[in-house]
């Protein structure tokens, strides 16, 4: 097995950076690409996924999302889906140019909150023949309710507003992907900091709207997987 840097050009003419797994043999093998879920990188626990396929047979493409880890695109950790799962859809056309990979069999794995955008792509995209979804993202409506406390629903239903306001001025709003302080903004609780992604997001807010989000609901992509 094989593990080589690669880079391939995304809308915008942003540079997207990853992994390639090759196995041994000479193939075309079969494929799979992959991406981290929400706030994650190619460095937080997908190698050994990678890996693993690439030993049992298949050419496995890891890439980081735009704006994350060593991919190019800005503003830098911001999350959004649409644009998430339209960059998936170059991966796999990247991976589909490779010559070590059989075009006619690829497959799309994900997880989380790529675990969602894999349903989508798995949808519509007809060169897929596979999809796997591991504890995906359904509906970001019914986890913000889980997540956030009914009293607090209309400060953030504010504070989704006060960030469309923020960008007619181009600044961007952050907020903490983990936090155990109650009175600071954050997508997880937890007395540790989570070892899955940089701990510093910014949410997309609700001008793109979730891809797993009710329509007409609050919910938007800070909400999507918070």
């Amino acid at each position: 097995m094989i593990r080589t840097d690669v880079s391939f050009r995304a809308d915008g003419n942003v540079i997207l950076r990853g992994w390639l797994f090759l196995p041994e043999g000479s193939g075309p093998h079969p494929a799979i690409t992959m991406c981290a879920g929400y706030g994650g990188t190619v460095h937080h626990g997908l190698e050994p996924f990678a890996a693993a396929f690439a030993k049992a047979g298949f050419a496995t493409l890891l890439h980081d999302h735009r704006g994350f880890g060593a991919s190019d695109g800005e503003p830098r950790q911001d999350v959004d889906p649409w644009r998430q799962i339209a960059d998936w859809r170059r991966a796999l056309s990247y991976l589909e140019s490779r010559p070590e990979v059989d075009a006619r069999r690829i497959g799309l794995w994900g997880t989380s909150f790529s675990g969602g955008h894999a349903l989508m792509l798995g949808a519509s995209d007809r060169r897929l023949k596979a999809v796997v979804a591991q504890v995906p993202t359904i509906s970001g409506y019914e986890q913000g309710l889980r997540r956030v406390a009914p009293d607090q629903l209309a400060a953030v239903d504010e504070a989704l507003a006060n960030d469309d306001r923020e960008q007619l001025d181009g600044a961007p709003g952050y907020q903490a992907l983990v936090g155990a302080d109650p009175n600071v903004p954050a997508a997880y609780r937890s007395a540790m900091r989570s070892t899955s992604c940089c701990g510093r997001c910014r949410p997309a807010s609700g001008r793109t709207g979730s891809p797993y989000a009710r329509p007409g609901s609050p919910a938007c992509t800070s909400l999507a997987h918070s």
